[in-house]
């Protein structure tokens, strides 16, 4: 195993180990045997004859034995002459801490570009440069040049990132502490596929945590995660969301589908769960390790304060969860005796109830016992008081929450917000199996949430992509010219759609008046006229569009209004027209966009002109199968527009999904398309129908 001898070497070489400890040395050795490793280190040190008490060598060659692991913590210019000494001794796998390579300037990436050479020429796994290299708690052992104190916990969890803060911040950054962690700084080598195979298998690591700033391998890694993915829950924190990548897309659909949505497609489809800030990177944390999977959305809410139940609800609503209807026994059960005034809902606000009969703590035992039990609660989210003065000692709820979770069977997530002096009851409660306190009531809902996520990852299905039948040679024919000019425009980009079965309007282009009459006459009125060229990627812009043309007369002024328009911007651009047959329906957008580093994704949205403006996009990577178009479909903010509202009647939707299928199958079968648009597709309640289309090669 790749990173085993990274994370739990019998025995260390430190290159570049200090004389010099104590306060801002920054010893390597010394940080080491202060978080209390007890494996065999060697330090590596020419000038002197101990180090930390330990005796030192001048060379790692002249190291009595074996070496697991070795440690480069030098200047950059001595880095290349100490791996090679690590390579001539047989040294495996080495560490390299030094700054300055690829995260620097010219030379730096020359020097890392070197090393990589020499590895990969002798076998050699490398880790870093500019790195803090690795933590394994459940060893004590460490290798940065910080002096962190070892945890007295460490929960099952490791992280992978691209930063040493991730580890060295790990009170801010985790729950508790870290079981395992690697820092792959400039990911010359080992990398997060290497990481990821080695948690998926490793049995001390329950959970596993990424952070990236770039997704290196992405195909690999998907591969990976997938698999892995089912057996252990996955969270990524991706930072630096970007929009470079709309600036330089060429079409609709490059625009609309930046780095940042590739990346929320590809994780999605390995089955990872991703957070967009470190806050939440701990409560998902927390949540899929103290409370497991939620089997559906239904949440009781129990609370001692009205607001709060409110907040809850607005809170469900925010994180896709629900409020499951109130078992039938249990208003009789918590107001017998109780003043009429009182109502039981969904949130159930026991406060009122515990303070007249003065057992606030049995009612909320009889209250979660109930929810845990009744099948129309998959979790529980309760708001409870904590005081620490004694006068309030009535109020403890621990003993309460863990009777009522023996008695209901542990089956359910309880997720609670505790308020007051919480620290204190926040520990005791969450001794109790199935039960994590959270920061806010926003939070907690949040964390089952993340439950819920990774229930339906567990539960997720492979697709499995449709084969259709298409013409390889016409495929083939349109290719061949397209590639020339690294674009399909028009009647070509339609042809193309057509051979794989997308349907598609009927139209014939001209380049003369002539053509353009016999071509309407031929099609039948109402038609419509568009530009027709490589010059006019985006027609609207030129304004080379005219709709609902009914006669000869109407045509001629609108080609003469197309070519004047034309004209006035470039008198040099040749003109061509297209006729097509006027169609009606929903405008929507289908399309495809090609990452370097997942491949093609497939995009579904509102369309015609103000795509850009609404954004009402979803994106699934290919491929796409039936059962994944459907998500896409229902996911839009315009789906009860296409399944119809109102009284209006819906779109063809199962016409829909075989497009979209359609369109998956091609994105397999064509792998030089960069970006594809059918923009827009017509769709009404008798089928649908691809109006326009464009391909970038």
């Amino acid at each position: 195993m790749i990173m085993r001898n990274f994370l739990e070497p019998g025995s260390v070489a430190f290159i570049g180990a200090s004389r010099k400890t104590g306060t801002g040395a920054y010893n390597g050795v010394e940080m080491m045997l202060r978080y209390g490793y007890k494996g065999r280190i060697y330090p590596i040190n020419p000038q002197a004859g101990e180090v930390c008490g330990l005796r030192a060598f001048s060379s790692v060659t002249d190291v009595p034995e074996p070496v697991d692991l070795a440690i480069i913590s030098v200047g950059r210019d001595h880095v290349v002459p100490a791996f090679s000494e690590c390579i001539r001794c047989g040294i495996k796998s080495v560490v390299i801490i030094s700054q300055g390579f690829s995260d620097a300037d010219e030379k730096g990436s020359a020097l890392q570009a070197e090393i990589v050479r020499m590895a990969r020429g002798n076998g050699v796994r490398v880790l870093g440069p500019n790195t803090m290299g690795t933590l394994n708690n459940f060893q004590n052992f460490w290798t940065g040049f910080i002096d962190l104190p070892a945890p007295e916990e460490f929960p099952p969890v490791s992280v992978v990132a691209q930063t040493g803060l991730v580890q060295v911040a790990y009170l801010n950054m985790s729950y508790k502490s870290w079981g395992k962690a690697v820092d792959i700084g400039n990911a010359c080598d080992v990398d997060f596929v290497d990481a990821l195979e080695y948690f998926g298998d490793d049995p001390e690591t329950k959970v596993i945590v990424f952070h990236m700033e770039g997704v290196l391998r992405g195909k690999e890694f998907l591969e990976a995660a997938s698999r892995v993915s089912f057996e252990k829950p996955i969270v990524v924190l991706k930072t630096g969301r970007s929009k470079a990548g709309a600036e330089a897309a060429l079409s609709h659909t490059g625009s609309l589908v930046g780095e940042d949505e590739v990346n929320d497609a590809a994780f999605a489809r390995a089955g990872i769960i991703r957070v967009k800030s470190t806050v939440e990177m701990r409560d998902a944390v927390k949540a899929l390790l103290r409370l497991g999977e939620m089997a559906g959305t239904r949440l009781g809410v129990i609370t001692a304060t009205g607001a709060g139940g409110i907040m809850a609800t607005d809170a469900c609503e925010d994180y896709g969860l629900t409020l499951g209807r109130v078992p039938e026994g249990l208003p009789a059960l918590l107001t017998k005796g109780m003043p009429d005034w009182i109502r039981v809902g969904n949130p159930v606000d026991i406060w009122p109830i515990g303070m007249i009969g003065h057992n606030y703590p049995q009612v909320l035992h009889v209250t979660l016992v109930e929810l845990l039990k009744s099948p129309e609660f998959d979790g529980v989210m309760g708001i409870v008081p904590n005081f620490n003065s004694p006068l309030h000692a009535d109020m403890s709820v621990v003993d309460a929450v863990r009777e009522a979770r023996r008695q209901a069977g542990n089956v359910k997530p309880v997720a609670l917000w505790v308020y007051g002096e919480s620290a204190s009851g926040e520990k005791e409660l969450e001794s109790i199996d199935g039960v994590a306190c959270f920061e806010s009531i926003e939070q907690a809902v949040q964390g089952l949430s993340f439950c819920y996520r990774y229930h339906r990852i567990r539960q997720r299905k492979v697709p499995r992509q449709r084969i259709f039948s298409y013409g390889d040679a016409a495929v083939e024919a349109l290719l061949r010219g397209g590639r020339e000019k690294k674009t399909i425009l028009g009647k070509d980009a339609l042809a193309l759609l057509s051979e794989f079965g997308i349907p598609t309007v009927p139209g014939r282009t001209a380049s003369d008046w002539q053509g353009v009459e016999e071509a309407a006459e031929s099609i039948g009125y109402p038609v419509v006229l568009k530009l027709y060229g490589d010059a006019f990627l985006h027609k609207s812009e030129w304004g080379g569009v005219v709709t609902g043309i009914h006669n000869k007369k109407e045509l001629r002024e609108a080609m003469e209004r197309i070519t004047e328009r034309v004209r006035s911007r470039d008198s040099r651009v040749e003109v061509g027209f297209e006729v097509q047959k006027q169609v009606s329906g929903k405008e929507l957008l289908l399309g495809l966009k090609r990452d370097p580093g997942f491949g093609l994704v497939l995009v579904c949205g509102f369309g015609g002109i103000y795509t850009e403006v609404f954004r009402d996009i979803a994106r699934r990577l290919v491929p796409v199968d039936r059962r994944e178009a459907e998500e896409m479909l229902r996911s839009l903010k315009c789906y009860p527009l296409l399944a119809g509202v109102r009284g209006e009647t819906g779109v063809d939707i199962e016409g829909l999904l075989d497009v979209l299928e359609r369109l998956s199958f091609l994105a397999t079968r064509v792998p030089d398309i960069a970006e594809l648009d059918i923009n827009p597709l017509m769709a009404d309640a008798a089928g649908c129908v691809a109006v326009d289309a464009r391909v970038i090669l």
